[in-house]
């Protein structure tokens, strides 16, 4: 199903629409709507509803701020606890606070995780390059 609009372009941009489909070979209409796929940022709901508002500021976010963001990582003290708290879980049985504990570092690092990435689709819809995974981890 689609939905037909219209909307009034300045001359130069419908001129480099009209050229771009030429050489594609495609109608203008394709090169729009592909246009308009890759530009768009993704929507909050494909990110799961209780993490929604941690990564909804994120489209209010400059580029520096979302390189900064995408970069973050969790701290490795809170990771070693996290580590510690899910073995003894596994193998025994964990006090509530503890319990407790290790879902308040699940959703910490749930949250960075969900904020990384949200980072890294927006800088790439901005026309970014992203670093590989190799580049990734010897920045670690």
């Amino acid at each position: 199903m689609s939905q037909t609009i219209t909307i009034d372009l300045p001359n130069p941009l419908f001129e480099q629409l009209r050229r771009a489909a030429e050489l594609f070979r495609q109608p203008t209409e394709f090169i729009i709507a592909q246009s308009l796929a890759h530009s768009l940022p993704p929507l909050l709901e494909e990110i799961p509803f209780q993490y929604q508002p941690d990564v909804f500021p994120l489209l209010q976010m400059n580029d520096a701020d979302l390189r900064r963001e995408m970069s973050r990582t969790f701290p490795p003290e809170r990771w070693v606890e996290y580590e510690t708290l899910l073995d003894k879980k596994k193998t025994g049985s964990p006090t509530n606070a503890e319990e407790n504990r290790l879902d308040t570092l699940r959703r910490e690092a749930d949250v960075l995780t969900f904020r990384r990435g949200y980072a890294a689709v927006l800088l790439k819809r901005r026309g970014y390059r992203l670093p590989t995974l190799q580049e990734l981890e010897r920045s670690n």
